[in-house]
């Protein structure tokens, strides 16, 4: 699918108002470090009148995920490690990323820093179950989310956005629950399978095109990055790290009846040719290659 969803459930929403921000998460990244419930927000029965800076109780890791608590009205970061914020008093969440996004079409950079497309509240997150290591775009003028790194080996484990973990790919298939070993392949079936899952799917060519939207064009990584590393030149301007010149990843063209597979962005090699509009679109989908990864996306739950 490639829409919003809009759910309309009176007492979902009770819990979080948000006046005038229904297209807008509960929460801004003021600088690289500091995150804010907006001022008008009501939470749990408590108004913040003005801006709130939200205290980080856990200390910022790079490429860790936080979820956000409100605690007798004082907001506060949590270290999301082992698994989705959950609890009624959860308010939302963020990644913090390895390095700041990019802001112009040359990449990022390795300033550690709240990704601003990361932050997501109960109310305007991504459909499926888990937020974690996901940023938003838009694609066509419809959102969507997508995940910040490759889908790694030990997705059961870390979820499908996990950084500093071994990629999958052909070579070193995902891991499958069901049998407790290794995919035999990493075709476009079991990259659909897996992706799936986590209630997430592969992403079609142009939201492709809009979450590495970005990078630095027709560069790529010197050799087989292996593990999801920050890649600074290859990050988008929404976050995608490792979005082109690493690897391959598998996608669809965004025929809404008989999507054809197709892998998008080229790998470490050969070099030069890989970039945000790079796709091999119609491509045999029982292909299995170690240039070959995945990235999920997920649609866009906003309610109210």
């Amino acid at each position: 699918m490639n829409m919003q969803t809009v759910v309309k459930d009176a007492a979902a929403t009770r819990l979080l108002v948000k006046p005038g921000l229904a297209d807008a998460p509960a929460m801004i990244a003021l600088n690289d470090e500091l995150l804010v419930v907006r001022a008008g927000v009501s939470f749990a029965g408590y108004t913040f009148e003005t801006a709130a800076p939200v205290q980080i109780v856990h200390p910022l890791v790079a490429g860790a995920d936080y979820g956000v608590i409100v605690d007798k009205g004082v907001p506060r970061a949590l270290l999301a490690d082992l698994g989705a914020p959950t609890g009624e008093n959860v308010i939302g969440g963020f990644h913090f990323a390895p390095g700041r996004n990019a802001t112009a079409r040359k990449g990022g950079d390795s300033v550690s820093a709240i990704n601003p497309h990361s932050i997501w509240d109960v109310n305007f997150r991504p459909v499926c179950p888990d937020p974690r290591g996901m940023a938003l775009a838009f694609a066509e003028g419809k959102p969507f989310w997508f995940d910040i790194y490759l889908c790694g080996v030990n997705h059961h484990a870390d979820g499908t956005s996990r950084f500093n973990t071994v990629i999958a790919d052909g070579r070193a298939p995902p891991f499958n629950p069901e049998t407790r070993k290794g995919f035999e392949r990493f075709d476009y079936k079991t990259a659909v399978a897996v992706l799936a899952r986590h209630g997430k799917q592969v992403p079609s060519h142009a939201e492709f095109i809009a979450l590495s939207h970005g990078v630095t064009e027709r560069t790529s990584h010197s050799g087989d990055p292996k593990i999801t590393k920050w890649d600074a030149p290859r990050v988008s301007q929404r976050g995608a790290n490792q979005a082109t010149g690493n690897m391959w990843t598998w996608g669809h063209d965004g025929d809404p009846d008989e999507p054809r597979a197709s892998i998008f962005g080229g790998s470490w090699w050969p070099g030069d040719g890989a970039g945000s509009r790079d796709a091999s679109v119609g491509y045999w989908a029982d292909s299995s290659d170690g240039l070959v990864g995945a990235r999920g996306r997920s649609d866009h739950l906003q309610l109210g």
